[in-house]
């Protein structure tokens, strides 16, 4: 049970940390992606509707400087104003010209009548100063509207401060043609007035209106709950294609003021998008109320597709993930329950893991490491038991070193009773050496016993040979209880005699004293030396760790030579030794060791 839900476990958190991966960077994307694309639809919105009202702006515009250019040309026209002003004049004089009249009346319907039929439908009319008024449209006479009748009207007293040439928008006045049924309620209407240059007065005024339907037009392309509608200074709606909403006022009124960038404002509960641009007309404005929801919606709906084909392919990714986690980690469970049986002691279960990817490495090398501790343990069983076996035999001859020794000094008491004390002395050197030789249960001695030691090697040595070998020992008596490797300086002294005295008559001389927290031991001989070449090769040997000195003729004693000396002072101080080697050719050689002092 602990196996399958480590397993589940391991695999449970690869899932969470790739679903982790994955999903915190989709979900930031998207939350991020959402802000800017809000953002970056607004601005598009608000493009768009700038560049509507900037189009609305050219066409009603067009229409406008049409109404203009038609004023213009009546106010210029020589014919017009010729008989205009004479109509003025005769009136101020109380004269009558009813032929002339009759003329006049005929010529300037005829340029009327003309301009009708070459522009969008504007009424056009020219009324005197008197109340004399000419058209290019039928008005129903008995229906009570007459044309003299706009002298009487509110705005008329505006036309006539205007200065001339200017002209005087209107705004909306009612219906006045005798159009259809259907005809629009309201005119949309300009007025200009004819002064004369000497006095100063209006002889005449220049009336224009067309309906709002025909600037409508272009605010047909609005849909939904998008309205573009053209209001006054007053907010008052003049055109828009509710034709209810004409003449009512705007509903953003106050907004309206401060739309100079587009903003936003709540309307039946919903947000819009009020956008202005300003007309060069009788400041007029083009007002776009547009739904902000519509606006945006459509990229909204691509956001959110993409989002969902983002949380597909995450789904996607992760059943394909936790497949692959499940047979990637099979193997790696495994292993784990082979180290489980491991751990409770089952050396002879294998996890068959083979594969030539990490893992299958791994499982080889598993079961490679266990069938090697199951040999090392089988050596060590079998190394314990020869191991019991020679404890059991020392102890079988423990006894025989003890009749040795015992023999050898019953001999040295019989030669001694006999007077030969020299010979007595020579087996009582031989048998202290081989007695310290025999003990090997301490690694580390005395400097007095060494020296000791040191004195009876010498003295067999002389024994082997008639020419006598000197050993001078100089020890400060602060350095006889410091504790050095047992056998430490034999193999120098051995190697001294034969290669420096070579076996004949020298000196060997020891010296011991402490330097600091150091032993510093120097052996040193008379005997031959060596070469500089020779001296420089050993001391390169020294210099190497791996380096040994070559063992020419070790004694049968010792064996071991310097190069042993050297790599047992390795092995015991490491780096913490210091082994120097001087020579000259003829004068001898000497050997310094310094050691730290044991505490």
């Amino acid at each position: 049970m602990y196996r399958r839900r480590s397993g589940r476990t391991l695999r449970r958190k690869l899932a969470i940390a790739a679903a982790l991966c994955l999903l915190l960077p989709a979900v930031f994307t998207l939350i991020a992606g959402d802000y800017l694309t809000q953002r970056i639809v607004r601005a598009q919105v608000v493009d768009n509707e700038n560049k509507s009202l900037e189009l609305t702006d050219v066409y009603i515009s067009s229409l406008l400087d049409n109404m203009i250019r038609v004023s213009n040309g009546i106010m210029f026209d020589t014919d017009i104003n010729l008989a205009l002003k004479e109509m003025w004049q005769r009136y101020r004089l109380g004269q009558s010209d009813p032929a002339q009249d009759t003329y006049d009346t005929k010529n300037i319907g005829y340029i009327l009548s003309s301009i009708a039929n070459t522009m969008e439908p504007v009424y056009v009319t020219i009324l005197t100063s008197q109340g004399r008024y000419f058209t290019n449209y039928q008005f129903n006479l008995y229906g009570g509207f007459n044309p003299s009748e706009f002298l009487d009207m509110a705005w008329m007293k505006q036309i006539e401060e205007l200065p001339a040439f200017d002209i005087g928008w209107v705004g909306l006045v009612d219906q006045y043609t005798a159009g259809s049924v259907d005809a629009e309620p309201y005119l949309l209407t300009m007025a200009r007035n004819l002064r004369l240059a000497s006095s100063r007065e209006s002889y005449a005024y220049i009336i224009m209106s067309i309906e709002p339907a025909a600037l409508g037009e272009i605010f047909k392309h609005d849909v939904g709950r998008q309205d573009t509608v053209l209001i006054d200074r007053e907010g008052r709606i003049l055109v828009s294609k509710d034709r209810s909403a004409i003449g009512q006022q705007f509903v953003f009124r106050d907004e309206v003021d401060k739309a100079d960038k587009p903003l936003s404002v709540r309307y039946d509960g919903e947000e819009f998008l009020l956008s202005r641009h300003d007309l060069n007309y009788g400041g007029y404005r083009v007002v776009s109320l547009r739904p902000y929801k519509e606006a945006v919606d459509q990229i909204h709906s691509v956001s959110r597709l993409s989002f969902l084909i983002q949380i597909g392919a995450v789904a996607i990714f992760l059943v394909l993930f936790l497949y692959m986690v499940r047979q990637f980690t099979k193997p790696v469970v495994k292993l784990g329950e082979t180290a489980i049986s491991v751990e409770a002691g089952d050396l002879s279960v294998r996890s068959g893991v083979r594969g030539r990817d990490e893992i299958g490495r791994l499982g080889k090398l598993f079961d490679q490491m266990l069938e090697r501790i199951e040999r090392m343990i089988e050596e060590v069983k079998d190394e314990q038991a020869l191991k019991r076996k020679a404890e059991l035999a020392m102890l079988q001859a423990q006894i025989n070193p003890h009749f040795l020794f015992n023999i050898l000094n019953s001999i040295r008491l019989r030669i001694l009773m006999k007077g030969d004390e020299e010979n007595a002395e020579l087996l009582s050197s031989l048998s202290g050496l081989l007695r310290m030789t025999i003990r090997r249960d301490e690694e580390f001695t005395a400097l007095h016993g060494e020296l000791e030691m040191l004195r009876r090697y010498i003295e067999l040595l002389n024994f082997r040979q008639q020419e006598k070998v000197e050993l001078v020992i100089d020890a400060a008596s602060d350095t006889l209880h410091l504790k050095l490797p047992r056998f430490l300086l034999q193999p120098v002294i051995e190697n001294a005699y034969i290669h420096g005295l070579r076996q004949e008559r020298g000196t060997i001389e020891i010296k011991a004293m402490r330097t600091g927290e150091e032993l510093l031991l120097t052996i040193a001989d008379n005997g031959v030396g060596m070469s500089e070449k020779k001296l420089e090769k050993m001391r390169s040997e020294f210099r190497d760790l791996g380096g040994a000195l070559p063992e020419e003729g070790a004694g049968r004693l010792s064996g071991i030579g310097l190069s042993n000396v050297f790599e047992r002072l390795q092995l015991i101080y490491g780096d913490r030794f210091r082994l120097t080697l001087d020579s000259r050719q003829g004068q001898g050689t000497r050997i310094a060791i310094a050691i730290p002092i044991q505490s």
